[in-house]
C-alpha cells in the first residue's frame, strides 16, 4: 500500500463513520454510539450492511416507543449485522457446493 492509497483509504473510512453517525442520529435523535464504536462495526462489516443494521435498530427504536438504551440499541444493531452476515456467508456456501451446508 502506498501512502497514497493509505491516505485514500482513511479519508473514505473517515466518511462512512461520519455518514452512518448521521445516519444513526437521523434515525435514533435521543443518543448515539461513538465514532470509535462506528469504525468498530465498519471493521467487521461492509457499509451497506451496517446502513442496513441502523436502519433496522431505527426501526426498532420506534417500535419500541422510544423505551430502547443505549446499550440495547448497539447490541440490537450488532445482532442485526451479524445476522445478515452470516446469512451472507450462508448463501455463498449454498452457492459454491450446490447443496445447503448442514446446521
Amino acid at each position: 500500500m502506498t501512502p497514497t492509497e493509505l491516505t485514500q483509504h482513511m479519508a473514505q473510512r473517515h466518511e462512512e463513520v461520519t455518514a452512518l453517525c448521521r445516519y444513526w442520529h437521523s434515525m435514533i435523535p435521543d443518543f448515539s454510539p461513538s465514532a470509535h464504536q462506528m469504525g468498530v462495526w465498519l471493521d467487521l462489516h461492509d457499509f451497506n450492511r451496517m446502513v442496513f443494521a441502523v436502519k433496522r435498530t431505527g426501526l426498532k427504536f420506534r417500535k419500541m416507543d422510544r423505551e430502547m438504551s443505549l446499550d440495547h440499541a448497539v447490541r440490537f444493531c450488532s445482532r442485526v449485522a451479524n445476522d445478515k452476515k452470516t446469512a451472507a456467508e450462508s448463501r455463498v456456501c449454498v452457492e459454491s457446493t450446490g447443496r445447503q451446508a448442514a446446521a
